[in-house]
């Protein structure tokens, strides 16, 4: 399984598009081949970082995602937006056990 896992940080006049597109990302990703989980989530602490959450059954699955037409568009928006910090990483998870 893959897992990505992060957050941006935008400007307070840019947090109502970064909302919109982040909803539209998402709503399109779910229905993606592979995607165990994919959400973003406001901070509870800062109301200007979005945080993104991401499950994937194999890193091919994540290869195609990173091809589509949503995926595209998102990556426009965030450059239009230009978020003050992006922080994302990648983890490859060889065991998942509940708690």
């Amino acid at each position: 399984m893959i897992v990505i896992s992060g957050c941006f940080r935008f400007a307070p006049e840019q947090r109502a598009v970064a909302l919109a597109a982040a909803l539209a990302m998402a709503a399109e990703t779910r229905k993606e081949e592979g995607c165990i989980t994919y959400g973003f989530f406001a901070d509870v602490e800062d109301e200007y970082i979005v945080r993104i959450f991401e499950e994937w059954q194999s890193q091919a699955h994540l290869d195609a995602h990173f091809q589509t037409a949503h995926m595209a568009k998102f990556r426009a928006t965030l450059a239009t937006l230009r978020p003050f910090d992006r922080n994302v990483s990648r983890y490859v998870v060889a065991e998942v056990t509940a708690l």
